[in-house]
């Protein structure tokens, strides 16, 4: 996948770091984050969350144009970290959303502090280890691989071309770095916090849990074990649909978030 890129794009300082933001839309304030490959041909700050939201979505750090601190070694520190830009961009009422690591990052926030959160949506969230299936190995495998996990069906996700085109060598260092990021934060444990599940049973947010059924990489019993594990989560499971069913079945996708945010109060 190529690089992260949005229509209105700035930088936000947050203890001395510069954040790529990239921000669109009016309304509420909507935090969201990206999954490990960037936004892809999701565009968070100009689709339908930007309609009734004013979307703020943020490169994670070390990633993209997003510095990475010193101090920051697990996604439990990223969540910290964007703790901090949350206070710094004066978030209050805020829905929070992040696909896959950017799930993860959301759930460890709603579990540092859920009081500030007016709605939590999960998208095929990493984070929690499956107790049946395995998460997928992801970072020893070719980009090809890697690819062809992400997606059930490429023919139903629409500008899949998006993904297969080939990348200027700006592209794939950035690329590269991301990788190099996503292993110091992911690796061990492999993709999951093992103390994740027992403290979300604090997080009172109304919660949207959506997956792909047929997700190949965190498998559709993650999903299951989150909407658990949080009292008043819901899940949506998405058929013939894989790990970004924001990507492949966005019709559904956005029908069933958009639900879900109508039911805010």
């Amino acid at each position: 996948m190529t690089l992260a890129k949005t229509a209105n794009q700035s930088t936000v300082t947050v203890s001395g770091h510069d954040v790529e933001m990239h921000k669109g839309g009016s309304g509420p304030p909507l935090l969201f984050l990206h999954g490990g490959q960037g936004f892809g041909t999701y565009d968070p700050t100009t689709g339908p969350l930007a309609e009734r939201f004013t979307v703020y979505a943020p490169s994670i750090p070390g990633m993209f144009g997003t510095s990475r601190p010193e101090w920051l070694y697990t996604i439990t520190d990223v969540a910290h970290f964007t703790q901090d830009l949350v206070a710094k961009l004066g978030l209050d009422g805020y829905v929070l959303a992040g696909h896959s690591i950017g799930g993860w990052i959301a759930a460890e926030m709603a579990a540092m502090d859920h009081h500030n959160l007016k709605g939590l949506v999960l998208i095929d969230a990493a984070g929690i280890r499956p107790q049946k299936g395995e998460i997928t190995e992801i970072f020893m495998v070719s980009d090809g691989t890697r690819l062809k996990l992400g997606f059930h069906d490429p023919s139903q996700v629409p500008d899949y071309e998006y993904f297969t085109a080939e990348r200027t060598s700006e592209e794939a260092g950035v690329l590269h770095s991301n990788m190099e990021m996503l292993s110091r934060l992911c690796w061990r444990p492999y993709l999951h916090n093992p103390s994740l599940p027992h403290y979300l049973g604090g997080v009172s947010t109304p919660t949207l849990v959506v997956w792909g059924q047929q997700d190949a990489i965190v498998p559709v019993e993650c999903g299951e074990m989150y909407a658990k594990a949080i009292p008043n989560a819901t899940l949506k499971a998405i058929d013939s649909c894989g790990h970004s069913p924001q990507m492949e079945k966005p019709q559904e996708f956005n029908a069933a978030v958009s639900s879900f945010l109508d039911g805010l109060k």
